[in-house]
């Protein structure tokens, strides 16, 4: 007879009465409920388990690219179909512009961007043929900065930005594509957006893009980001008005362009949330604010994290909260694997509390 695992029961029984008692509860507008998600792993047996002891169902996958070519729908579907196999529904996965295509925001050059946004007008295409609903992408030029770790609780080591800490030599060293004024930025940001999200409507897949992250100075290496204050984050929605128009709402990449995150993330929340335009939240804590901060995990940073989960809820989202930027420590074999079950935990139980 095969033995069984008691954490496996427990874990079994445990879930089948969150769903139940979620049966009852308040839900969001449309009657469903936000769910733990990650991006943070890959697809092995191993992660896709440790997913499951965790009591994720959602998560990211990375699909394979080929240049010219972008993504072949049978390997698209096999990906699919082998997180299915683990009871995990494929969510907001990555649409590769940033890392594949430079010529569309990084260089904004055409006839090149003109050839990329075609191609991947047709990965939304093959996306939605394999079943797949929404897709995340980001629009920065920079890449994230930090600044050197620092020390957290219990030994964890976490990210953090000090714009004082970088030299103004530093600070005003431009990239290999030199200045890129706010009106450059925008109008990049604007051509591939007109004739990428008419094919997703089209089609029906969610596009959720990221803010910049971390806020700095416009002329930053030569950059004038546009997408971490409010009023840029409002002209983008209005870009193209359409149901599968959105944000991957980072919470932390918000905040760190804010005076005071513990106050002023709420009116943000509530504005997008509101005209369901929050197609994914990255729930990323921080202590400090604009310039100066340092990553934390969820119950320790300057937000309440049960009041963010709340503004959430009553606005209708109903979808994906995901750790993000999880700390690090040497003690955990694994590196990230600690805080990211403790993360876990923590959105979990969090849904709980503010379905009641």
């Amino acid at each position: 007879m095969k033995k069984t695992d008691p954490f496996e029961e427990g874990l079994a029984a445990g879930e089948a009465a969150a769903s139940a008692a979620g049966g009852a509860s308040e839900t969001s507008g449309n009657g469903e409920r936000m769910y733990v998600r990650t991006q943070g792993f890959g697809s092995t047996d191993a992660e896709l388990r440790f997913l499951q002891r965790c009591g994720v169902r959602h998560k990211a996958a990375n699909f394979p690219f080929h240049p010219g070519q972008g993504w072949v729908l049978e390997e698209l579907i096999q990906e699919r179909e082998r997180h299915e196999a683990f009871g995990l529904t494929l969510d907001l996965s990555l649409l590769p512009i940033y890392q594949e295509f430079p010529s569309i925001i990084y260089w904004g050059k055409s006839p090149d961007r003109d050839r990329d946004i075609d191609l991947v007008c047709e990965m939304i295409r093959t996306a939605s043929r394999a079943g797949i609903d929404s897709l995340r992408y980001n629009t920065c030029i920079l890449n994230i900065d930090r600044t050197e770790q620092e020390e957290g609780r219990g030994g964890y080591m976490h990210t953090a930005f000090r714009l004082e800490k970088i030299p103004a030599e530093d600070q005003a060293r431009l990239t290999e594509v030199g200045r890129v004024t706010a009106e450059m930025h925008w109008e990049r940001i604007e051509y591939l957006l007109e004739r990428m999200i008419p094919v997703a409507e089209e089609f029906k897949v969610r596009m959720g893009n990221s803010q910049e992250d971390p806020a700095v100075p416009l002329g930053y290496r030569g950059v004038d980001k546009v997408l971490n204050e409010f009023e840029g984050m409002k002209r983008f929605i209005e870009i193209e008005r359409s149901p599968y128009h959105g944000w991957n709402f980072c919470v932390g990449s918000v905040a760190e362009g804010l005076e005071d995150p513990a106050t002023e993330i709420y009116p943000i929340i509530e504005y997008f949330g509101s005209r369901d335009t929050i197609f994914l939240v990255h729930y990323r804590n921080l202590l400090g604010g604009r310039y100066s901060f340092r990553e934390a995990l969820p119950d320790e940073g300057d937000m309440d994290f049960h009041r963010v989960l709340k503004a959430l809820k009553d606005t209708g989202y109903c979808y994906g909260i995901d750790p993000d930027h999880v700390p690090h420590t040497k003690d955990d074999p694994g590196g990230h694997y600690q805080s990211y079950a403790y993360c876990f935990g923590y959105i979990n139980a969090m849904i709980q509390a503010v379905y009641g």
